[in-house]
């Protein structure tokens, strides 16, 4: 997926869009400003006619784009249950990802539950955080990036698709229960969720899959919003949205509901997706599709009978 975005022509005002570019790429969205066309007959457009313009394809783009998302979403939603059934399968891995950390000397997970079990209040917070921020945090950014930052639109629905069309991949193909799902004597961990509420595994609304923990990405989204929240913006303060992934890999942890591996690789995913994103190696990608492209049509050619 490239940045030249097919959306309607939208000039940039202040009250809809930051021309600001991300300092990583200079994005462009691929819509060159109308703002200017004739109208019929040749006489100049009026202002109401251009804002009536620039408010339809607004709207219009705005709709594609909801759609796309939207269609992510269900694909992303009836995805993660192709692995259910494999519950087997997911324990196995997850007992195999507990023995490979502690081989890997990383932080004992138990080690970050405890402290947040000292306070029932605290305990009760991670759960609803875990439960209640995912979701909406992503909502808000994307709103927030298409109504305030246009500019930086394309690259930044770029990176969540691609993201979470990887980590789609590895839910299929390498199911994982998260370690609140594996036996205490192995782990000293207890389901926060379940004990104390609120779960979002209790009532089994049909959505969320237990065993799809590799990779997180309650993880993965809380970076995208940190990167696109730094990179978009030009003041000081910016640079408190890295909170957000701070506060989601220690909320995921002390739930008990992925391992530190689970956002490391959230964490891979995003910053490949960054990277794929960048305008030079979508460049290259563009160039080595169209030399395909054309390499397969002079062979079809010359295999016609004369």
């Amino acid at each position: 997926m490239t940045t030249a975005d097919a959306q309607p022509a939208l000039p940039t005002t202040s009250a809809t869009a930051d021309s600001r570019p991300m300092p990583d790429a200079r994005l462009t969205t691929g819509a060159p400003a109308t703002g200017g066309a004739p109208a019929t007959g040749g006489a100049p457009a009026t202002g109401g006619a251009r804002r009536g313009r620039r408010a339809l394809g607004t709207a219009g783009y705005a709709a594609t784009q909801t759609v796309l998302l939207g269609l992510l979403f269900m694909v992303y939603r009836f995805g993660r249950h192709i692995v259910d059934g494999h519950q087997t399968e997911a324990l196995s891995h997850g007992a195999a990802v507990w023995q490979m950390e502690r081989s890997l000397y990383l932080p004992d997970e138990a080690a970050v539950q405890r402290l947040a079990l000292h306070s029932h209040h605290v305990t009760i917070l991670i759960n609803e955080f875990y439960y209640a921020v995912h979701f909406p945090a992503a909502v808000a950014l994307l709103v927030w990036v298409f109504a305030w930052h246009r500019s930086a639109w394309p690259r930044a629905r770029n990176v969540i698709i691609i993201a979470t069309g990887m980590a789609l991949a590895i839910h299929i193909l390498y199911p994982l229960a998260p370690p609140r799902l594996l036996p205490m004597t192995m782990t000293a961990l207890i389901d926060t969720g379940a004990i104390f509420g609120p779960s979002p595994y209790a009532q089994g609304d049909g959505f969320a899959n237990e065993y799809a923990a590799m990779p997180s990405l309650h993880i993965g989204w809380a970076i995208i919003e940190a990167w696109v929240v730094v990179t978009a913006l030009r003041s000081r303060w910016r640079y408190l949205a890295i909170a957000q992934p701070v506060a989601t890999t220690a909320v995921v942890v002390a739930t008990a509901n992925h391992y530190w591996v689970d956002g490391i690789v959230g964490a891979l995913l995003v910053l490949l997706a960054v990277q794929v994103t960048r305008l030079a190696p979508q460049a290259r990608i563009v160039a080595v599709m169209r030399l395909m492209v054309t390499r397969r049509s002079d062979t079809c050619g010359s295999q016609q009978p004369s």
